[in-house]
């Protein structure tokens, strides 16, 4: 709709789609035997663009190939939300030893759950408090949060009741608007609480157009503070990281510890329609997926 903040989404022209899980039709000539790709294997890349189709052409470096055996939707659902999640844990810049406390903004959402349950998965014991609407605090509290409603006048003084007094060791901030920035920095621990920004939702329009002002403009305004930063998963992170750390959640999803939550499963030609939920914020708990496969669709009643 125009309101992403990236020059290739600005206008029309452009296929949407930023994460897939596919099988290999064909492999273009260039491709070296090392890479251990063939015709037929099933793979996960975080595309960024082109993701909404029936077929893509990627870099062969942009694949990670899977088990035929791995629940394509499960799997479909990692990249982008729960990698985003396990960085704002592990690479952020923030130290969260066990008995640390965390405030989630906007818990019920996909970052938000990702990152609950991340820290269930992996047995972190982080004490979890997260923002939401009154009418999603059963599903939060499913996901182990201590749910504190976004819109109160009183959030900072709720977080430090429910941290005795302290507040949070950390607050991961998805809106980044003045008031989430100063309300979240003032609900983490005096002088040594961190607050890290994960997303710009609070400068995207309400109807999705645009941006109201520039990212860089914004982090600029917003996080000169100390003890403010930002955090972004880099489209290339399987690649930094040599796999490992998308490989342990994988892991964690085919013990069964780890289910990532899906809102909604539709086909392809719902399109408008799912982005429209993503505007609207109504209807998304957890990840929504489009299934273009017509014998998965069939199975999974899509």
């Amino acid at each position: 709709m125009g309101g992403f903040p990236d020059p290739q989404a600005s206008k029309p022209g452009f296929t949407t789609g930023y994460e897939i899980v596919g099988e290999v039709l064909d492999l273009g000539h260039s491709v070296p035997k090392e890479s251990k790709l063939s015709v037929g294997d099933r793979v996960v890349s975080m595309c960024a663009y082109g993701g909404h189709a029936t077929h893509i052409v990627l870099p062969y470096n942009d694949l990670i190939a899977i088990k035929r055996t791995d629940d394509p939707v499960k799997i479909a659902a990692l990249p982008l939300n729960y990698m985003t999640a396990w960085g704002l844990l592990k690479h952020s810049g923030v130290d969260l030893p066990p008995g640390s406390s965390i405030l989630i903004g906007s818990a019920s959402g996909g970052v938000g759950t990702a990152v609950a349950q991340l820290v269930a998965a992996f047995k972190m014991d982080i004490k979890m408090l997260g923002t939401c609407s009154p009418s999603k605090f059963d599903y939060v509290r499913s996901l182990g949060v201590e749910p504190v409603d976004r819109n109160a006048s009183d959030l900072v003084e709720q977080v430090r009741t429910l941290t005795n007094g302290t507040g949070v060791d950390v607050a991961y901030d998805g809106v980044c608007s003045e008031e989430t920035v100063k309300n979240f920095l003032a609900a983490t621990k005096a002088e040594t609480g961190k607050l890290v920004v994960f997303g710009l939702m609070g400068e995207i329009a309400d109807d999705g157009s645009k941006m109201l002002d520039g990212a860089y403009e914004t982090f600029k305004k917003r996080l000169q503070q100390p003890r403010t930063s930002f955090f972004g998963l880099s489209k290339d992170f399987h690649q930094e990281s040599d796999l490992a750390d998308f490989n342990a959640v994988v892991d964690k999803v085919r013990s069964g510890e780890l289910e990532p939550i899906i809102a909604k499963l539709l086909p392809l030609s719902k399109g408008v329609e799912a982005h429209q939920m993503l505007v609207d914020g109504t209807a998304v708990r957890g990840k929504m997926l489009f299934v273009v496969d017509a014998e998965l669709a069939a199975k999974l009643g899509v």
